[in-house]
């Protein structure tokens, strides 16, 4: 029997290209971020069979978004991979599957969007990944896309200037200890983006997305949370951000994304409150009181995007909840 070929469309271009700018997505993620591309002002009608003008989109949803990604899925063009980690089963339901590129995507690809065949080849071969990889790279995307879609509500007081991860924001700061002992801290976020809010200065991030594995001491060479605070600290001193970018970044703040709970009067407990007591405790390793920003994951959400920009964040200088954008 003759194997038939998918016949690709536009959307299905989209998906591919939002896979490799993303590397992960959940099925969920990706309709969101399709209704967004398909945002527009003025709403397109077509004519039906029956005679009656509906929206050219009508009845596009999740459903429709998760059969085409089985086709696609079925003709190598994605690949689909599971938390390994996750209960399943009886009493759990089936586990959802995250969409990263198959093999047939690197052709499509570069005649689309001229991206070498040779680096969606490495990217496929590279994808198989752990759990905690897995679902590190989709709290990342989450973030990223609801900020994105917070930039498009806000119709254009807030902007996204830029948006860079992986090893070209990795960068070190020197420092001496308290025993004069020279020592190398690396800076390496999960992200560093910029914004530039109507009327005000741009501001500009790191970001850190904590999923409690890390410990926020440590009396060994681990990574740890409090050499990650010391890090930015004298990071933000020595003004090596101003240098390694051509944009006109002064100064930075760093947003901690971590678990545990605020409470409606404010009160912190959990992970989120043990790392704004080291801030406390320990403040004379902390100059700056402002530079951290934190909150839990619960607080911005899909729905609500320009939740983001809300009274969500906490900083050591003060217990009242602040606005990245105020």
């Amino acid at each position: 029997m003759k194997k038939s070929r998918l016949k690709l469309k536009e959307r299905d271009y989209t998906i591919l290209k939002h896979l490799f700018d993303y590397r992960f997505l959940s099925g969920e993620l990706l309709w969101y971020l399709l209704k967004s591309d398909n945002h527009t002002d003025s709403i397109i009608y077509s004519t039906g069979k029956d005679g009656k003008n509906r929206p050219k989109r009508y009845g596009f949803k999740q459903q429709s978004l998760s059969k085409r990604l089985k086709q696609l899925y079925d003709a190598k063009y994605v690949e689909r991979h599971y938390m390994t980690d996750q209960a399943y089963g009886r009493g759990y339901g089936s586990p959802r599957a995250i969409y990263g590129l198959g093999r047939q995507s690197s052709k499509v690809l570069q005649e689309i969007f001229q991206v070498p065949q040779h680096i969606i080849r490495k990217i496929v071969e590279s994808n198989k990944v752990k759990s905690p990889y897995l679902r590190h790279v989709l709290e990342l995307a989450t973030f990223k896309i609801i900020f994105e879609l917070a930039c498009q509500h806000s119709k254009g007081k807030v902007v996204l200037l830029l948006w860079e991860q992986g090893i070209a924001i990795k960068d070190y700061v020197s420092i001496v200890d308290g025993k004069g002992k020279k020592e190398k801290i690396p800076i390496y976020a999960d992200a560093f983006f910029g914004i530039r809010i109507k009327g005000k200065k741009d501001k500009h991030f790191f970001l850190e997305i904590d999923r409690g594995t890390e410990p926020i001491v440590s009396t060994s060479n681990r990574s740890n949370i409090r050499s990650k605070l010391i890090g930015y600290q004298y990071y933000y001193k020595s003004k090596k951000i101003s240098k390694k970018y051509d944009l006109d970044v002064n100064g930075f703040q760093v947003l901690f994304v971590t678990p545990g709970k605020i409470e409606t009067d404010n009160r912190l407990s959990g992970r989120i409150a043990n790392i704004l007591d080291e801030l406390v405790i320990n403040k004379y390793q902390y100059y700056s009181k402002s530079l951290f920003l934190l909150t839990i994951p619960e607080s911005f959400y899909l729905d609500n995007p320009t939740s983001i920009f809300e009274n969500i964040w906490i900083s050591s200088k003060s217990h009242n909840l602040l606005s990245l954008i105020e």
